[in-house]
C-alpha cells in the first residue's frame, strides 16, 4: 500500500509540473504572462480538487514570481502539512508571518505544528491568534490542551468552555474529567443497597 502511494505521488508530481508548464505556455500564448496571483488561484483549484502535487508546484512558481506573496507561502504550507512534511510547512508559515505578521491562519497552523516540540512557543502563538481574532474557537480549544499539559486544569477548562460556546461542534474534542475518588465513593454508597 505504501509503495502504491509513493508511485501516485511521483505521478502527481510529474503531472503537476506539466500542468504548471501548460498554464504558463497557454497564458504566454494569449499574451498574458502568469502572475503570482493567477498562479495562487490555480494552485488553490488544484488543491481543492485533491491534486496536491500540482498545487505544490504552482504555489512554488507563484513564490518565484513574488517571494513576498503571503498567501502563496501559506497555501504551500497547508500542502506540506497534508503531505506530512511538517518542517517545510513550518518554514512556509514562518515566511508568511515575516510578510504578514497578523495572518491568523498562519499563526494558528504554526502553533499546531510546533505544539509538541515547543509548547510554550505554541501557547504564545495561540494567544496572538486570540488577540487578533477572539472568536477563533479552535485556538481556545488548543490553548486549553497546552494549559492542561502545564497542569493548569482550571484555566484549560475555562478555555475549552469558550471554545465550545463559540463552536458547539468542538464539544466532542473536550476531554471528560475523570471522576475523583470521592465522587466514586459517593456514587458507590448511593447505589449500594442497605
Amino acid at each position: 500500500m505504501a509503495f502504491s502511494h509513493r508511485t501516485t505521488s511521483v505521478l502527481y508530481r510529474k503531472t503537476g509540473a506539466l500542468a504548471v508548464a501548460i498554464l504558463a505556455i497557454t497564458m504566454a500564448a494569449c499574451g498574458t504572462p502568469p502572475t503570482a496571483q493567477s498562479l495562487v488561484s490555480q494552485g488553490l483549484k488544484a488543491q481543492l480538487a485533491g491534486d496536491e502535487s500540482t498545487a505544490e508546484s504552482t504555489y512554488q512558481q507563484a513564490i518565484k514570481l513574488d517571494p513576498n506573496n503571503a498567501i502563496a507561502h501559506y497555501d504551500l504550507g497547508t500542502v506540506y502539512d497534508r503531505q506530512g512534511n511538517v518542517s517545510q510547512a513550518v518554514t512556509e508559515y514562518t515566511a508568511t508571518l515575516v510578510i504578514s505578521p497578523s495572518f491568523t491562519d498562519a499563526l494558528f497552523n504554526l502553533a499546531v505544528d510546533t505544539a509538541t516540540s515547543d509548547p510554550s512557543g505554541a501557547q504564545r502563538l495561540y494567544l496572538r491568534v486570540l488577540a487578533l481574532q477572539p472568536t477563533f474557537a479552535a485556538a481556545w480549544l488548543n490553548l486549553g490542551f497546552i494549559l492542561r499539559s502545564d497542569g493548569k486544569l482550571t484555566e484549560a477548562k475555562a478555555d475549552w468552555a469558550k471554545a465550545v460556546a463559540l463552536d458547539a461542534s468542538l464539544a466532542s474534542n473536550v476531554p471528560m474529567p475523570s471522576p475523583s475518588a470521592d465522587t466514586k465513593r459517593a456514587t458507590a454508597q448511593s447505589t449500594s443497597k442497605p
